[in-house]
């Protein structure tokens, strides 16, 4: 058995590469104000005047993580920061899984997950960041959502009555807690029985689509509210030319970002290199976009349908989220962690086409990884100037203020304690 279809070692390379990158973060401390708002629901003491309330419109569920997470660390935020790595690791290898499922080529899944941990065309905010631990564990889900599903065709014939859909529907339902998922499992089925009909040798809307559909319409609608409250964020007096715009001119900015991610942040320095970079981003960004749209219709015309499976995934990732309204030059590249699957699938599918077109030929074969390797190169760097950055964030005043308010609620809740026992 090759090293590429040795399961346990390829999670076991895939935690160890996730342990390294992420290694500097285990010892920061918490650094935005809802980490702590968090812990302080934790003690379950009522709301204080003094207490902020920007999660207070979070899920039930994510609640009832968090509360579960807080007896397991407590107020230690490395306990946090290493199960976000543990579970960065556990999607990474996800993804090798449903790759190999679907490409069945242990190369491209093994090299597409590696770039995938590495944190390629994201770049690791999301696992930077204690109170989205649970928000990772979504992620979870929607991976093994659509892997049920995809599962259940190949395995089980489409049928509805088995056990894989039963997982399917169950991981779907569950998916409903982080907002948009299920429009975006919706699109990635839909287009899984699209491009693979001719092996799944079944109809486009066969009943377990057309059953997930009418779960995620209900879904969809119960969450109405939900969708609705990110246009208060919308300039005054907007419109539908507005929603529309805004929409559209999304999709480009957030592509563009997996391969160029600078925007006006601290990581951008007067005087730097990343700063004179940053300068050019007016001619840089046009012709990226020029190039990855490209690259997307050619793929999709003359790609395998592997090819256009992921180069969909990457699309319908970011299209819920391209809802929001994102002033400036900036946008939240935590966002960019499931579209950035297809994204590493896209670099692993050109590189090794591309080694195998050269194999024999001495060290020339081996170029094709210097791309996968630069963008690697360019995350490492990324996530140890993020880390500088919300180190020093953690010492901002209000964030000081936000622990002081946590401290003095937690020894009141022990003396509370202390006082009934």
């Amino acid at each position: 058995m090759r090293f590429s279809e040795n399961r346990s070692q390829v999670f076991l390379i895939l935690l160890g590469i996730s342990l390294l990158l992420f290694f500097p973060i285990l010892n920061n401390e918490f650094w935005t104000v809802e980490e702590y708002e968090y812990l302080e629901k934790s003690l379950d003491l009522s709301g204080s005047e003094e207490v902020y309330h920007t999660t207070g419109d979070a899920h039930r569920l994510v609640n009832f993580f968090h509360r579960i997470e807080y007896q397991l660390f407590g107020d230690i935020p490395t306990g946090y920061y290493l199960l976000n790595i543990v579970l960065h690791a556990i999607n990474a290898f996800l993804l090798y899984l449903l790759i190999l499922m679907t490409l069945r080529d242990s190369g491209i899944s093994l090299l597409a997950a590696v770039l995938f941990v590495f944190a390629v065309g994201n770049y690791g905010k999301e696992v930077m960041y204690a109170a989205g631990v649970s928000a990772l564990l979504m992620k979870t889900i929607f991976l093994g959502t659509v892997m049920a599903y995809i599962s259940n065709e190949i395995h089980s014939r489409g049928k509805v009555l088995s056990l894989r859909y039963l997982l399917t529907l169950v991981l779907f339902a569950v998916a409903m807690v982080n907002l948009f998922a299920s429009l975006s499992i919706m699109g990635i089925v839909f287009f899984y029985n699209l491009f693979f009909r001719k092996e799944r040798e079944r109809r486009l809307f066969s009943p377990p689509l057309i059953l997930l559909f009418a779960l995620g319409l209900a879904i969809t609608l119960f969450q109405l509210p939900d969708y609705l409250r990110f246009t208060a964020s919308y300039p005054e007096g907007w419109g539908l030319g507005f929603f529309f715009g805004n929409f559209f001119v999304n999709i480009p900015r957030f592509l563009i970002h997996m391969v160029f991610p600078m925007h006006i942040t601290g990581l951008v320095q007067e005087g730097g290199l990343v700063e004179m970079v940053f300068q050019l981003r007016f001619w840089i960004r046009p012709l990226l976009g020029f190039i990855i749209f490209s690259y997307a219709v050619y793929g999709f015309v003359f790609g395998n349908k592997n090819l256009r499976f992921f180069i969909a995934w990457t699309f319908i990732s970011i299209l819920p989220v391209c809802l929001r309204y994102f002033p400036g030059d900036w946008l939240d590249i935590k966002f960019l962690y499931l579209a950035s699957a297809g994204f590493c699938l896209i670099l692993a599918t050109g590189t090794m086409k591309m080694f195998r077109v050269l194999r024999g030929r001495g060290w020339r074969m081996f170029l094709p990884f210097l791309i996968p390797l630069m963008f690697s190169m360019l995350s490492v760097g990324i996530v140890y100037q993020l880390d500088r950055a919300y180190e020093e964030r953690a010492r901002t005043p209000q964030i000081r203020a936000m622990k002081f308010q946590y401290l003095k609620m937690k020894r009141e809740a022990i003396k509370a304690k202390e006082a009934i026992e």
